[in-house]
C-alpha cells in the first residue's frame, strides 16, 4: 500500500529539513556524548542514565518520523492557478456576520502539525469551502456557532517567510 503524499509548501519543507539537520547534528552528538560518560553501575548515576537513555529514544523517534515526512512531501513550487484558491494562499475574505475582514493562509494538516505553521488546515470546513473558489465568490461554511458566510476578496501566495 503506498503512502499518503503530503503537501509542503517550501518554507515548510525547508523548517523540517532544518530541524532534522540541527537533529542529526549538535543535539544528537551531545545526548551520545552524555550517554558515553554516564556509567549504569555508578551510585547515583542511574537516573543520570536512564533520562538519557530516554531523550536519545524521543530524539530517534522524532529524527525517523521527520524522515518519514519528508520522504513523503509534495512540495509546492507554483500555484497551479493562481486566480483560485489553492494550497499555499493567503486567502482574504468578507466575513459577513462580523463586517470585517479575515485572512486564512491554507496549509495541509500535516504541515500545521509538523512544522509548527498558524493558518487553516485544508482539511477543516473553512478550509474545504474555500479550495477552488475565486475572487468575488461567496462561500458559506458550517462552524461550530453556525453557518459562517465569506466573501473573497484576495487570493495571494503566502509569504515564504511566514
Amino acid at each position: 500500500m503506498p503512502e499518503d503524499r503530503i503537501i509542503l509548501t517550501k518554507a515548510g519543507y525547508a523548517r523540517l529539513q532544518q530541524e532534522l539537520d540541527t537533529l542529526l547534528g549538535e543535539e544528537s552528538q551531545e545526548i551520545a556524548e552524555l550517554l558515553a560518560d554516564v556509567h549504569e553501575d555508578e551510585a547515583g548515576e542511574e537516573a543520570t542514565f536512564y533520562e538519557a537513555l530516554m531523550t536519545k529514544e524521543r530524539l530517534d523517534e522524532r529524527i525517523a518520523y521527520l524522515r518519514s515526512i519528508l520522504a513523503r512531501a509534495e512540495v509546492l513550487e507554483d500555484d497551479p492557478d493562481p486566480d483560485a484558491v489553492s494550497p499555499g494562499n493567503r486567502v482574504t475574505v468578507w466575513d459577513y456576520e462580523y463586517e470585517e475582514e479575515v485572512i486564512f493562509d491554507l496549509y495541509s494538516s500535516a504541515e500545521i502539525a509538523h512544522a509548527g505553521r498558524q493558518g487553516v488546515s485544508l482539511s477543516s470546513p473553512v478550509g474545504k469551502a474555500l479550495l477552488g473558489k475565486k475572487v468575488g465568490d461567496v462561500v458559506e461554511v458550517q462552524v461550530p456557532d453556525g453557518i459562517a458566510r465569506y466573501k473573497i476578496r484576495k487570493i495571494e501566495p503566502i509569504p515564504d517567510d511566514q
